[in-house]
């Protein structure tokens, strides 16, 4: 019965982003990394269109010049920096080498703001398959928002990224981050509760 419920969750792990994407129209990327300067300019391109679809969120974007850390226990996920900046949000992960899926792997980054809105930011390695996702998903609207890109970093050893925050509404938010690989969550960080982003 374990392997039977594991096959099922790594199966929908792997079915539920690609099915909003092809939904949403947005493409996949491969998994080599891209630079800051073009990642940034191929997100430029269609935040205009993606992000028009936030119309019923209430209150402002996510403030600039938040941040936050936390420590993990785990070597795949030994601790998290995040910050905001010019309509980006900045995630920071070492021990990304650490990480071996057989078919992928996800950080998935839990926001709540002070009016008790969520959003998970999704990144996810389809290792067996090249592809990579970025996505914003508005728990309100369940609106997902799909990003081109992957990591910004040289050091294998390091995931770092930007997303446009600009779909995401507060001043100031609590969050958690979990690693799954294969379907099954092995790491949070902090690892119990929240901590804050302000």
């Amino acid at each position: 019965m374990k392997i039977t419920r594991r096959a099922i969750a790594a199966m929908l792990a792997i079915m539920f982003p690609i099915a909003l994407a092809g939904g949403c129209g947005s493409q996949t990327t491969s998994s080599q990394p891209a630079s800051a300067d073009s990642q940034t300019d191929s997100q430029d391109s269609g935040d205009d269109s993606q992000d028009s679809t936030t119309g019923s969120d209430d209150g402002s974007p996510l403030a600039n010049g938040l941040s936050g850390s936390c420590e993990g226990s785990d070597p795949r996920l030994p601790s998290v920096k995040l910050d905001t900046s010019a309509g980006y949000l900045g995630v920071e992960i070492p021990g990304n080498d650490q990480i071996r899926p057989n078919e992928f792997y996800s950080y998935d980054l839990m926001l709540t703001n002070e009016n008790g809105d969520s959003w998970m930011v999704q990144l996810s390695d389809y290792v067996s398959s090249g592809e990579t996702n970025r996505s914003v998903f508005n728990m309100q609207t369940s609106k997902n928002l799909n990003y081109p890109g992957w990591s910004n970093s040289d050091d294998r050893s390091v995931f770092s990224t930007s997303v446009p925050d600009t779909a995401m509404r507060g001043t100031s938010m609590d969050w958690q981050m979990t690693l799954s690989i294969d379907g099954n969550d092995v790491a949070k960080c902090p690892t119990d509760g929240t901590t804050s982003l302000e």
